[in-house]
């Protein structure tokens, strides 16, 4: 049944949701999408109603660790600071442990009862020249509140990233004054989608990264490398850990009952 609706969830994907590929069949696309979503309804209700898996794990790097560069400011240097510092790309604790890398199931599901948004929305603030937070998970459908909390003319702009023809601009606006908010809301995302927000106006280096999930199986790592995936539907699912600059590593794990599985993820260094 699991590779069944695997299957069935790789080919209603590929046909609907890929930019500029309009499906080939409506009516069969449609009643697939149907058996689709009821199949992964059920079985996601089943693990709620019975607490679900759970899939704990670490990420870490093995060699050396890759040079993180320093940046600058040229401009604006009262509130972005003059002295250099090192982006905050790469975190790493004792043994090399990974902080900030997402942790997700590569599931393409869709909006349903059985992944209800929390409500809870993403928020990306402007503080000292830096997006806060740099790395974040939202989920599809949720507001995102772009706020800037610094006295100076920050502009924003977000892009897709998991577009098949590259890049994708989504938004791009200024965000003038110290206090300034604005809300907007994401996109109901069938599939797991990474957003990249850039600076402009002279602050190129600033960057963040919005994980956007259509299902809440996802996390980040912890100060130690640490994560947990709970509630997760018993079956084989492929499971995710992307990182910034170490790149997206993928494996798969068996999810039996409650039973907690463990999947742990090393990088190496390039």
């Amino acid at each position: 049944m699991v590779s069944a609706v695997k299957h069935a969830c790789e080919t209603f994907s590929r046909s609907v949701c890929e930019v500029g590929r309009p499906p080939h069949n409506p009516v069969l696309l449609a009643a697939l999408s149907l058996v689709v979503v009821m199949t992964v309804c059920l079985a996601a209700a089943r693990a709620t109603e019975t607490g679900g898996g759970v899939i704990v794990g670490s990420v870490r790097l093995t060699g050396p660790a890759p040079i993180v560069p320093l940046v600058c400011a040229e401009q604006d240097l009262e509130v972005c600071g003059s002295q250099a510092r090192p982006v905050q790309a790469l975190l790493l604790g004792t043994n090399q442990t990974v902080r900030n890398a997402v942790v997700y199931l590569g599931a393409s599901l869709s909006n349903g009862r059985f992944a209800p948004n929390d409500g809870a929305p993403a928020v990306l603030d402007q503080r000292g020249c830096e997006f806060v937070p740099r790395i974040q998970i939202a989920r599809a459908g949720a507001n995102l509140v772009l706020r800037n909390s610094d006295p100076v003319l920050h502009v924003v702009r977000i892009d897709s990233m998991s577009g098949t023809n590259g890049p994708k601009v989504l938004l791009n606006v200024a965000t003038p004054y110290a206090g300034f908010e604005k809300k907007y809301q994401l996109a109901n995302f069938r599939e797991p989608t990474l957003l990249k927000a850039v600076g402009g106006n002279g602050h190129d280096w600033m960057a963040a990264y919005i994980a956007v999930m259509p299902h809440p199986w996802a996390a980040l790592t912890d100060e130690n490398g640490n994560f947990t995936l709970r509630g997760v539907p018993a079956g084989t699912h492929k499971l995710y850990a992307w990182h910034e600059v170490l790149g997206t590593l993928v494996r798969e794990v068996k999810v039996i009952g409650d039973r907690p599985t463990t999947a742990n993820f090393e990088f190496s260094s390039k």
